[in-house]
């Protein structure tokens, strides 16, 4: 009988347990229960408990949210700080902070093998001091997940790029695909919900194997997965097991009547969620008014930008006219609206990006906070692939020790990150003056659900 341990990393946001976790142990349970036992550590939740239970106790309490901007600042500062120094441990070999306690809760489980799931660059470094840790023990180690790199891989006795091939591994042999069960629901009971950092568990949900669209030319996230929806009875199995009352529905996008199928499963439960969605015109009042009445609290929007050209060369699929529409519609059925803007696409100019703030304050009635972030090149996008499509003369990748190289490119015309960078400094009070609800609360996503 094989022990395999599935661990979650430092460091990220520890506002609700993390997808990956329970669908691994699920899959694993119900396909090879007789060769296996599985556990689970978040070590993300553990690293922040033991770090910052001051916070922990200030955001799991709305009775004390008089001062969340400042508390939630102050949080940000402490936490790049000490995120910061511990990853700079790790590159210069150093024992990062609280390490030796949370590998020993890894040796205390005795795990044949343990598989690390590395979701966000931001986990990198843990992950790398964990396997240096973990080969030195003996234990055999495996690695998986949309943030792993080539040093991690090395570092890794495997790596493995779904839980099929976690599967094989574990058994030592290919399984027949038709023999396995693929629909599972995943148990979050594998995690002390009552630990994370918000007033109510908030239990994330992909109800798809990716996003279905798949066109946005800055986007990597549905690169080589094939889309699948997942059966409403294993979504509908999997909240009535977790026996919460708050899901955030984490697809990049949903179409519109997949969506109202999901409505109308969720809306006997009596259950509040939210989602991510892109705001195109079949998002009419009608339809959005249905999902508020079973119970969609806040839309995600992906809007990016206010300038026509600016859609059209990210390919969203969308147009100005059809967002403020949609803004306005969602508003009106009693939907709050967050809205991801994303400032500095290659050829963007000045004027493009005032565009954005003109549409954005012409908006604001019918939008409730704004996150808003900076274009960055990535691999695998469309604009990676296609550099010169975009703009782009020249792709320059420095070598680091841990993270995969960091890249930068140079423009044969439009706005350089520099002076993007400046532009929302300078837009900083008209930004602000839109929000609704605390600016922080774009980082913390759950928490403007577990207030609305």
């Amino acid at each position: 009988m094989k022990r395999i341990l599935l661990i979650y990393l430092p460091f990220c946001t520890p506002a609700s347990p993390p997808y990956s976790l329970p669908h691994l142990s699920s899959f694993l349970k119900a396909n090879c229960t007789d060769q296996i036992t599985v556990d689970v550590l978040d070590l993300n939740i553990l690293f922040h408990t033991l770090k910052f239970p001051e916070f922990q106790a200030y955001f799991k309490d709305t009775t004390k949210w008089a001062d969340y901007e400042r508390i939630t600042d102050d949080y940000h500062q402490k936490t790049e700080k000490v995120y910061s120094e511990n990853n700079w441990k790790v590159v210069h070999a150093e024992t990062p902070e609280f390490f030796a306690a949370l590998l020993q809760k890894v040796i205390d489980k005795k795990p044949d093998i343990v598989a690390l799931s590395v979701v966000y660059s931001s986990q990198a470094f843990y992950a790398y001091a964990l396997l240096t840790a973990l080969k030195d023990l003996g234990i055999v180690t495996v690695i998986g997940g949309p943030a792993v790199n080539e040093k991690l891989i090395q570092r890794a006795d495997k790596y493995l790029s779904n839980e099929l091939e976690l599967l094989h591994f574990i058994v030592g042999k290919e399984v027949p695909h038709d023999s396995l069960t693929h629909t599972v629901s995943p148990d979050f009971s594998v995690f002390s919900l009552e630990e994370y950092f918000t007033p109510h568990p908030v239990i994330p949900i992909h109800t798809s194997t990716t996003c279905y669209y798949q066109q946005c030319t800055f986007c990597s996230h549905y690169n080589k997965v094939k889309y699948a929806e997942f059966p409403l009875e294993m979504i509908k199995e999997t909240i009535i097991r977790s026996q919460q009352k708050y899901f955030f529905l984490i697809d990049d996008m949903i179409p519109s009547q997949r969506l109202l199928q999901i409505a109308a499963m969720l809306k006997p439960l009596n259950v509040t969620w939210a989602c991510q969605l892109r705001p195109t015109k079949d998002f009419d009042y009608s339809l959005l008014k249905q999902l508020r009445d079973a119970g969609l609290s806040v839309v995600y929007w992906g809007v990016e930008s206010g300038n026509d050209r600016i859609l059209q060369l990210m390919k969203k699929g969308t147009n100005t006219s059809d967002v403020a529409a949609v803004l306005a519609a969602s508003h009106n059925a009693g939907i709050k609206n967050m809205a991801y803007i994303l400032l500095g696409m290659p050829t963007e100019t000045e004027q493009e990006i005032l565009d954005t703030v003109h549409f954005l304050k012409d908006n604001k009635e019918h939008v409730d906070l704004l996150c808003i972030s900076l274009f960055g090149l990535h691999k695998g996008t469309p604009i990676y692939n296609n550099p010169e499509a975009f703009g782009i003369t020249q792709i320059t990748e420095k070598e680091r020790t841990v993270l995969a190289p960091k890249i930068s490119y140079t423009l044969q015309n439009g706005l350089t990150h520099e002076e993007v960078l400046s532009l929302k400094k300078k837009y900083r009070n008209t930004f602000s003056s839109i929000n609704k609800y605390p600016a922080s609360m774009a980082f913390f996503r759950e928490h403007m659900l577990c207030v609305v």
